[in-house]
């Protein structure tokens, strides 16, 4: 399969899905957890990005986060976030996109993060670079912490870390960065600092539709990435992502002292 006219075929497909979702009223279904929602409009988005895609690729192998969260990653498979930042798209905030990756042989290859209130589409594809809208995005790695934002995630008591620790290394930190900032969506986070807003992102998502498509983008940015303990793997909690190795090493140190 081609991967550069299936991306684009997604683009197209991703696009109509943002306007469609933009002329939609809000309709929460459930709490999926006690901290998270599930809206209508998740469930709407997912269906229509799956039968459209559908249409072109029938055979192509899809992870989503509302249908088909367990599926497994073999072959060409599409990694789906209908609504990244749901919390946020439900009580009026801008702060929420759509989110896809193409996998092939276990590799992500391709992702895009598209934002329907502004309109903004970032894009990579492994090898070949990130993009805003068609410009080439490239982090400064000569930034540091003192002069830098800081993006941390959401936090979670059922992960694996202790809150204690989570909130912890926040104190821990503060004196390290010139601030810290919370959005509350993966696709926020990570296109903010592949645009050179931040100079590291701590993350307690461990989805592979919340972290695949904005981690290739910064990455192929130029920014670094690991674990807070050690190499990251997809579905484990505590990935940081930073533009230059000094600044990934500080945090998993003072992650490593709390």
């Amino acid at each position: 399969m081609n991967i550069n006219s299936l991306m684009l075929r997604l683009t197209e497909i991703t696009k109509e899905a943002g306007a469609r979702l933009l002329a939609q009223t809000v309709t929460v279904n459930s709490h999926k957890t006690k901290n998270d929602l599930l809206t209508e409009n998740d469930l709407a988005t997912e269906n229509y990005i799956i039968s459209e895609l559908k249409k072109y690729y029938p055979d192509v192998n899809i992870i989503s986060e509302e249908y088909n969260p367990d599926n497994e990653l073999e072959g060409v498979t599409v990694i789906i976030d209908p609504i990244d930042g749901t919390c946020n798209y439900a009580v009026g905030m801008d702060l929420f996109g759509i989110q896809l990756a193409v996998f092939e042989d276990n590799v992500c290859r391709a992702s895009l993060l598209y934002f329907p209130v502004s309109g903004d589409i970032y894009t990579a594809e492994k090898g070949k670079g990130a993009y805003l809208n068609g410009k080439p995005l490239r982090v400064d790695t000569g930034a540091t912490p003192r002069n830098g934002m800081l993006f941390i995630s959401d936090y979670y008591d059922s992960i694996g870390i202790p809150m204690d620790k989570q909130f912890g290394l926040v104190k821990a930190l503060q004196k390290h960065f010139l601030k810290t900032r919370h959005f509350g969506a993966a696709c926020v986070d990570f296109s903010m600092i592949a645009k050179g807003h931040g100079v590291a992102y701590i993350t307690y998502y461990h989805k592979i539709w919340d972290i695949a498509p904005g981690l290739l983008i910064a990455t192929e940015a130029g920014c670094v990435s690991g674990g807070l303990d050690g190499e990251y793997r997809y579905g484990e909690p505590g990935l940081v992502v930073a533009t230059n190795s000094e600044t990934l090493e500080l945090i998993r140190r003072l992650y490593r002292e709390v």
